[in-house]
């Protein structure tokens, strides 16, 4: 990979990482919870509830932001826009599920376990 591939991408990130953050805030969030909800019981451990709760945002999010990534930053005309947001999505799927799960995911959870941390 170039350098100028590299830096093209942290300008993209300017512009979809909010479009990531409203999304999961004001869209997803309530799908995300019904559906993780209909799949765990009392005695589901607590690691299974996180992992199904971040793959169900994965399988959400994911094509939601290829979708916009390809409308956005994809020179689509030749492919044609439906099989450019598919490659997209393919492409991005397992970086999403190795970054949310083993990278992301844990660091977002212990800077809230640190932040709001409970007084016992």
């Amino acid at each position: 990979m170039r350098d100028a591939v590299l830096l093209d991408a942290f300008r993209e990130m300017m512009i979809m990482w909010p479009v990531a953050i409203i999304l999961e805030m004001f869209v997803f969030e309530k799908p995300v919870v019904y559906l993780t909800q209909r799949l765990i019981t009392p005695e589901t451990p607590i690691l299974l509830i996180i992992l199904i709760r971040c793959s169900i945002t994965i399988c959400l999010m994911c094509p939601t932001m290829s979708l916009i990534a390809t409308a956005l930053f994809k020179n689509f005309q030749a492919a044609g826009f439906i099989g450019t947001w598919l490659q997209t999505a393919v492409i991005n799927f397992p970086m999403a599920i190795g970054w949310q799960i083993f990278l992301c995911g844990p660091a977002v959870r212990f800077l809230f376990r640190t932040i709001f941390r409970k007084d016992n």
